[in-house]
């Protein structure tokens, strides 16, 4: 009996039929409610294909099950299971309650209208931040654009379609692909998959180059005026290249040079030879991010967001001038102490420039001459998980926590960033030890806050998790990572 999804109808004795969400060339998409669970899902089917065999059909979509299954992120669809009714299978995945960035986009050059810019750039990172994540676990997408780009109800961006990826074994692409095709869109394509080359991580790259474009200017790159000519065909004329951005007349002078920068990035994604794009995807992340404007609290350090009224490490007002102490002077550093603190703030200067490796060497060469040098220890620990360097990173901190760090911000964020590492190393309890201290320590600190809700998710504790994101939105309405962790909790 040939497997009939209609409104109403109930598979496995557990997911009802809400309606069709989607067809596309070849898988249709429906909402279902799980019974179960009491969320809502996707239901993903493959078409017929002509010549094909049920068992075929099956394996191509169970292929693409394991892939998609491996990549769990905020910022990608995930997929719970796989089910069998009637000799077909089905993907259970994450159901996404908004629309897709395609037809926002849509909507938006309906109405001449853009995406206002600090919207479109963290569109954009998060995106990137969903790619590199794939790329982490040796999985290439080739197939990237708006459609594929499901945006939540609260804004958070998740890229799916994972039905053409490729997995990469010791960095070498397999032999056999997709039947359903390995080229993805080709208005969203790379030159070397229009050429019928070998595709790899930049690949994808140069397709959220496009769609970076898109988000910025509201046009495709390779769209040409006159319209004598396809988008592919200037996709793979070597000698056309597409103009710079050009940006909305609504933008104010400061948003103007940030526009420039950020089209900077976009530009350099669709560079056509890949030794030109960003060697990865954190790396565009980072020259996002460092363009980006934020402000240094002057009770901290911390460096936070240029929008933000009050810092979200310790709580200090940040339009309030630092209090000076009228019955204390305070003594002059000696020629060592100064010698120490030039080298710690050139660190910091540099690591603002993403220059972790330099900064690092910096911060070392300061606690050679002070061991017990606090702002050293917390910079470099901070420069350290960056690099992704956790378990030096923990060995640093610990070394500065056993001689008692002289303040209680210093103490906070150096257990703060202690925290970061072991949850890195999977060392939950001992993150969950050390960020709750800093809390005690620091009790206005919606960062550590954070940090607890993170590590609370990550150890199972669901609820604790929840009421700590909200607690974090009560004290920052725009947070956009207790958004997202809401978002996660919510989704599964």
């Amino acid at each position: 009996m040939a497997l009939s999804l209609v409104t109403g109808t109930e598979i496995d004795d557990r997911y009802v039929i809400h309606g069709n969400i989607d067809t596309g060339g070849y898988a249709s998409v429906w909402r279902a409610s799980d019974k179960q669970l009491k969320r809502d899902v996707a239901l993903k089917r493959l078409l017929k294909r002509a010549g094909s065999t049920t068992d075929e059909d099956n394996e191509l979509l169970l292929a693409e099950a394991r892939k998609h299954a491996q990549l769990v992120h905020t910022n990608i669809v995930q997929v719970y299971d796989v089910i069998e009714c009637d000799g077909e299978h089905l993907i259970v995945m994450e159901f996404v309650d908004g629309s897709s960035l395609n037809n926002i986009l849509r909507d938006n050059a309906r109405k001449g209208q853009s995406i206002p810019l600090d919207r479109a750039v963290v569109i954009l990172r998060d995106v990137l931040a969903g790619v590199a994540f794939a790329h982490d676990k040796n999985t290439i997408h080739r197939d990237l654009s708006p459609s594929n780009i499901l945006m939540t109800s609260t804004g958070i961006p998740k890229i799916g379609d994972f039905g053409i990826a490729r997995v990469l074994e010791s960095s070498v692409l397999p032999d056999a692909g997709s039947p359903h095709g390995g080229t993805g869109n080709p208005n969203y394509i790379s030159p070397e998959q229009l050429r019928g080359e070998d595709v790899d991580k930049s690949s994808d790259l140069f397709m959220i180059g496009i769609v970076g474009y898109i988000l910025l200017t509201g046009r495709h790159p390779f769209a040409h005026p006159s319209g004598l000519f396809t988008i592919p065909d200037l996709i793979k004329d070597d000698n056309y290249l597409p103009d710079p951005p050009r940006p909305p007349s609504t933008l104010t002078a400061s948003q103007l040079r940030l526009f420039r920068e950020y089209a900077t990035i976009v530009m350099r994604l669709l560079i056509r030879e890949k030794a030109g794009r960003y060697s990865n995807a954190r790396e565009a992340i980072e020259a996002i991010e460092a363009v980006t404007p934020f402000q240094e609290c002057s009770q901290c350090g911390e460096r936070v967001s240029e929008h933000f009224r009050f810092c979200g490490f310790c709580g200090a007002d940040l339009a309030k001038p630092p209090e000076l102490s009228a019955t204390h002077e305070t003594p002059p550093p000696s020629p060592a102490a100064i010698d120490v603190d030039s080298l710690v703030e050139q660190g910091y200067q540099l690591s603002r420039q993403r220059r972790w490796e330099d900064a690092i060497a910096l911060y070392y060469e300061a606690l050679r001459k002070d061991p017990t040098h606090d702002k050293a220890h917390r910079n470099l620990g901070y420069a350290l998980n960056f690099a992704g360097r956790f378990e030096e990173a923990e060995q640093v901190l610990s070394h500065c926590l056993e001689h008692k760090p002289s303040q209680a911000s210093h103490e906070a964020s150096s257990r703060f960033e202690r925290a970061v590492a072991r949850s890195e190393l999977k060392n939950y309890d001992g993150a969950l030890e050390d960020v709750q201290r800093a809390i005690e320590l620091l009790p206005h600190s919606s960062k550590s806050l954070y940090l607890r809700a993170k590590v609370r998710l990550l150890r199972g504790e669901r609820a604790e998790a929840r009421t700590d994101a909200i607690e974090v939105l009560r004290r920052i309405p725009d947070h956009a990572g207790a958004i997202r962790l809401l978002d996660q909790l919510s989704s599964k």
